[in-house]
Order: C-alpha cells, then structure tokens, then sequence
C-alpha cells in the first residue's frame, strides 16, 4: 500500500518549508515511523500464506551463467567447479540465494535454455561430485542455490520428443502440441520475430508440425497433460534430494496458457497449487520464482495462497527506464502504485538488467521510444522491435546514474535481483549478433582472458572485453576490490546497510516530493533513501537535518545529478 500521491515526507500535510527545515529530526522520524505502523503487510484483498522460511531474503540473489562467470579446467568454458571456487565473492556481496542459469545437456543455441536432459549436468561443467561440492560450498556459507525450472519447453534432441517424433500416438507423442496442418492465430506469434517466422515447424519423421512459441529447436510441452505434469515433479523432486533449494520457473506463464490445439491449457492457480503442494511433500521449505512478463494484476494469481513465493517484476523494470529517460519518479510511483494492489512486495524479484534484451513490452509505443531514443545510441542496439540488446553500466552513459541506479535497485520494497558482473559494471559488444551482445563473461583480473580463463582461445570472451572502455583492464574484481568508491565496493556497503536496516521485513511507503519532480523517496521504518533519476540538482528540504548513512552528492538539502542518498537519525 503506498502514501497518498500528495503526502509529504514527514509531518502533516502542507507544511511549509520553513517548517520543514525547523522541524526536530526526531519528530519528523517518529511521523514516518506512525505512517509505517498503519501499513497493512502484504495488501488488502491478497490472500497469501504465511511464505517459507528463506524467502524474503535479507540480502540479494545473484544470478550467474555458468559457462560466463570462471572456467577451472582451461578449456575456454566456465563450468560448476569455477562457480565453487569464487562463492567467497559472491557471499561477500551479501547474496543470500544462487540462482544457477541452465546446467543441463543441451547445444547452448539459447543460452543452455534449449534442454535435451533436465535430469543430468551437462559434462562441459562437471560431474554430479562438481554439483555436490557446489551445493556444500553454498551452504556452508549460508547461501541458498536455485536452479532453473523450464517447463514450458525442451529442445527437439530431448529424449522425449525423438519417442514422439517416431510415434504420435505414443505416450510421448502426446507430451507436445502437434498439427496436421499450422493453425493460424492472431495471439500466436514468435517470441523472436526476425529470427522465426511461425510457431510451427514440420517434421519430416512425425510428418506433422509442433508448435514452439520460441526457436524451432524447442518444441512445447503440454503441461496440460498429466503425464508430463508428473515428469515435471519428478525432475524436481531428483533435484531437491541432491540439496537445491528453489526453483525459477522460466516462462512461468506462457508455459500453462493454452496454445491454439484443444486440451491445452491449464488454470494457472490450480497447475502451481498442485506443484508447490507435490514439492512440498519433499521439501517443505522450497522456493518458487516465477519469470512472467505480465501485467500486475494478471500476477496475482501466481502469488495469491503461496502458490509462487515471488515473481521477476518487469512491470518495474520497464516503469525503471520510464523514469530514467523522463528524468522523473511518476513512472515509478504509478508502476508501484499498481503492483501494491496485486503483488506483495516480498513477492517481487526486483532487477535493472537481466542477460537478455531490455524487454520493454509493458510500455506503450510512444513510452518505448522515449526509452529507445535515450538509451538506444544505435539502431545495432535494437532488438525484436521491443527492446534493447545493451548491458546495464553502458546503457547508463553516465558512472553516476549507474551508481544511482544500484544504489535504487537495494533501496526499492522487493527483493534485489543482480546478474554477475553487475557489481561491477561490465559492458557489452554490439559486434555480436542477438542477446549474446549483453552476454559478457566475468571479468576477475586484468590478465589475459580476464582471470575468467587461462586458455588460449575462449569464444565466450566478447571482442570489446579485450579491448574496450569497459574491457579488462578498465574493469575488473581485483582493482575493485581495493578500491574504496568502486562499483564493487558501493554494492557491497549497500547490501550491508539494506541488511543492517532490516529493509526485507519492513513495509515501505513512497513519498512525492513538492517540487522534487525527479526525486523518488521511499521511507521504511523512521529511514529514508532519495534518488534523483534526473540530470539536474533538486532541492529536498523535507528531508533537512537527516543523518546520512550512505550518500552521493548530498549537501543535507539538495541531490546533485543522479545523486542519492540513505538517511536515518
């Protein structure tokens, strides 16, 4: 729930800015801490269980791709060994979950998303005695490990799909959508247009076509189907008894909406009832993600009852760089206006970049390209007509709105999301053709293959990572972590500080500013954070006299450009 659009800060409503500058810091604290008692908790009209023990996290989950973040055995290729033997640096940035991209057999023609065993670690990152080790090291430093869920798909080399292919009528044959003939629909379009023209590909053994609403080689499961239901559970099961903890179901949504062959769809609410009810006859304590690129309310029902313990939030994510390309906090206030209503903060995996494209879907035409003409630089940087192939610090343009924009990410009423090398600032190479542009690998030192590999030919380097103004030498964990106002350093104090003021379990309100147009101010528990999404100062006399915690360009009454600024008593 948040503060009505035109509640100031602290105190009662029109105080004056004499008042304001006058008022006891203590009593302006004690007003926001009044405001915060009354807040209801999860929001009026959302029925949701009590959650499971590790969620919400104190701290950040951090999402690493294997293949890209330290290769151990030389052959150019990251793998589970490598992730082992850097988990001091992640638990130092105050990550509290692991969420591992893809580590299953697969040709990696989507990023490992194209699946040909969901039950075996593809041996390119190790053995299952890798895996364990993995998990140990995890655990032992009180970090929990996710895995990536993927229901929705496999690729056309699964198992699966070669039984169906020999034999529709096989009991695999009906584990996918298949048709005599492509069936037209005006919602059923590809996911990438440009790179598929249908959603139906023939193939010549089934003589029939499949339905794929991503690349050809991943034809769509009937979740539908009870069979396959239980094969899902079973896969989930296998994976819980081997010590992961939760579980980000990709395309959480897409994966139950019915496709345009009968006996397809599923009730979102009763398909995720019964899977988090199957898992935790395992582990009672499992956590579910959702990825699901959908309006708030349509969110709802995956988090209502403790179905889905949180969901990526693209709705903010988009409203982010509303805001940053307006230079103002509107975008913000209204994208979290209507997430109060629907979903729970503590359900909301908050995210600036993920290592796919900007997916800017949820803005209107004419909103999407104010975003485009700010952060675009180049027609090469587009993608599907939707979104931007850019990573997170270039796309800034600016080390201050970057610093800004991390600070906001652990400031934000939710659970912070951050990809490897994020903390960092790593760039991406527009050289690169498709979503591998953002796809950098990590960069550790300033050696030769960035401390990522010792070989001599590593294809997953990209071009601008060797010679670039975000390359190895100009960014690295090494000289980072020696710096004191190093991106690293800066994320590392912000988490200690979200941590050390227990921002997971307190309801945040949001505050307009008079005047402060640019300024979002959010207020938890009598503490206060300010960050001014535009390039101009802007005054905050509201906030005069607090006592800054952490603070880029603050003078006590005025952010500078991007500044911002964590204030308590």
């Amino acid at each position: 729930m948040s503060v009505p659009m035109n509640t100031p800060l602290y105190g009662r409503r029109g105080v004056e800015r004499r008042e304001a500058l006058t008022q006891p810091l203590s009593r302006k604290l004690a007003s926001v801490k009044r405001l915060a008692a009354g807040w209801p908790g999860s929001g009026a009209g959302i029925a949701r269980g009590m959650g499971t023990a590790h969620w919400p996290p104190q701290g950040l989950v951090y999402g690493v791709d294997p293949s890209r973040f330290q290769d151990s055995t030389g052959d150019g290729i990251g793998d589970l060994a490598g992730v082992t033997g850097r988990l001091d640096h992640v638990a130092a940035l105050g990550a509290d979950w692991l969420w591992l991209l893809p580590i299953y057999p697969s040709l990696r023609r989507d990023n490992g998303y194209d699946i040909d065993d969901h039950e075996h670690i593809d041996p390119r990152f190790g053995t299952a005695g890798d895996f364990a080790a993995l998990v140990e090291g995890c655990h032992r430093r009180g970090i929990r490990l996710m895995l990536d869920l993927v229901i929705h798909h496999t690729s056309e080399r699964h198992r699966w799909f070669q039984a169906a292919r020999r034999d529709r009528k096989s009991r695999a044959g009906d584990y996918y959508i298949w048709a005599d003939e492509p069936i037209d629909s005006p919602d059923d379009r590809p996911v990438f247009p440009g790179e598929e023209d249908s959603v139906w590909t023939f193939d010549d053994e089934a003589e029939a076509w499949y339905h794929h609403q991503f690349y050809g080689f991943q034809p769509d499961l009937n979740v539908a189907n009870e069979d396959v239901f239980e094969e899902i559970v079973r896969i989930a099961t296998s994976w819980l008894r081997r010590g992961v903890d939760g579980f980000r179901i990709d395309a959480a949504m897409p994966a139950v909406q019915p496709k345009p062959t009968e006996g397809t769809g599923v009730d979102p609410g009763r398909f995720y009832d019964r899977l988090r009810s199957r898992l935790a006859e395992v582990r009672d304590d499992v956590v579910l993600v959702a990825e699901a690129d959908a309006a708030p309310a349509e969110l709802a029902v995956l988090v209502d009852h403790h179905r889905i313990d949180a969901v990526l939030d693209f709705t903010l994510n988009n409203s982010i760089f509303l805001g940053l390309a307006r230079g103002q906090a509107a975008p913000l206030h209204a994208a979290l206006e209507g997430l109060d209503r629907s979903v729970p903060a503590s359900a909301r995996l908050n995210f600036v970049r993920n290592v796919d494209e900007l997916d800017l879907d949820q803005l209107a035409d004419d909103e999407r390209d104010e975003v485009l003409e700010e952060f675009g630089g180049s027609r090469a940087a587009l993608l599907y007509g939707r979104g931007l192939r850019r990573g997170w610090a270039p796309m800034m343009g600016d080390a201050r709105r970057f610093r800004m924009t991390l600070s906001m990410l652990l400031a934000l009423p939710g659970v912070p999301l951050m990809m490897y090398g994020q903390e960092l600032g790593i760039g991406d190479d527009l050289s690169v053709e498709g979503r591998d542009a953002c796809r950098p690998v990590m960069q550790w030192s300033a050696a030769r293959g960035g401390g990522f590999t010792r070989a001599d030919n590593a294809p997953l380097i990209l071009p601008a990572q060797r010679d670039g103004p975000f390359d190895f030498h100009h960014v690295n964990a090494r000289a980072q972590a020696t710096e004191p106002d190093s991106p690293l350093a800066l994320t590392r104090r912000l988490t200690a500080l979200r941590g050390e003021l227990g921002l997971a379990a307190r309801p945040v309100r949001r505050h307009v500013l008079p005047g402060a147009p640019s300024v979002l101010a959010l207020s938890a528990g009598g503490f206060l954070t300010l960050h001014n999404l535009g390039r101009e100062p802007a005054e905050v006399f509201e906030a005069y006299g607090a006592k800054p915690l952490l603070a880029e360009r603050w003078n006590g009454h005025r952010l500078g450009p991007y500044g911002f600024a964590w204030l308590g008593r």
